[in-house]
């Protein structure tokens, strides 16, 4: 199953406690780059409402999980600095959990799966708040699990026309039978044997 990858992208709710602005903060923990990092400088810190690009790759997909994933280290105040985060679809909580960032390190918490759509994805938030030992949050991704929608594939181009062209076709390819094949990704009929799991 194809898996894309999205970053935070667009306009933060909020960030207090980083040594940054709103705006470099999202910069820093989106640009695919662990040489910046948004900082923690305050007990009291939080970033809420952190957006994700939306992506047309997924559009008409069955979306099967979502893994947020958190690339950070020690801040400078000690060890071990941990990090709750909680995705969100607008105001609803889909997964709270905890990274812990013992050495500097890209943390990732379990796949999500409930009842996920591409509208849900493409409404993604993500709310972190550290504990007070001092992180530095270097980048932060969702990797999306998807499977295509269907398309030329079973029941798709080949399936209504039946006649000419499928009847050179004279075993099941996938499980479709030969009189549903009109053609399998462009390869001729004499070469019908290359396709793997024909019977």
């Amino acid at each position: 199953m194809p898996t894309l990858i999205i970053r935070p992208s667009g306009s933060i709710g909020s960030v207090t406690g980083f040594d940054v602005s709103d705006s470099t903060f999202m910069s820093r923990i989106g640009d695919n780059n662990t040489g910046t990092a948004a900082t923690q400088n305050n007990i009291n810190c939080t970033a809420v409402g952190i957006p994700f690009a939306n992506d047309s790759t997924y559009s008409g997909a069955t979306i099967n999980s979502i893994t947020l994933s958190v690339t950070g280290a020690a801040g400078g105040r000690g060890s071990g600095p941990e990090i709750t985060c909680v995705i969100k679809n607008g105001n609803s909580t889909l997964q709270t959990s905890t990274l812990v960032f013992s050495s500097a390190s890209t943390q990732s918490a379990s796949a999500y799966s409930t009842s996920l759509t591409p509208t849900i994805v493409d409404n993604l938030t993500l709310d972190i708040t550290p504990d007070n030992t001092g992180v530095a949050i270097k980048e932060v991704f969702i990797t999306v699990d998807y499977t295509a929608g269907g398309g030329e594939g079973g029941g798709g181009e080949g399936g209504g026309g039946g006649g000419g062209a499928a009847a050179g076709y004279t075993h099941k390819v996938l499980g479709v039978a030969a009189a549903n094949i009109a053609k399998v990704n462009t390869v001729a009929t004499a070469n019908i044997g290359k396709i793997n799991t024909v019977d």
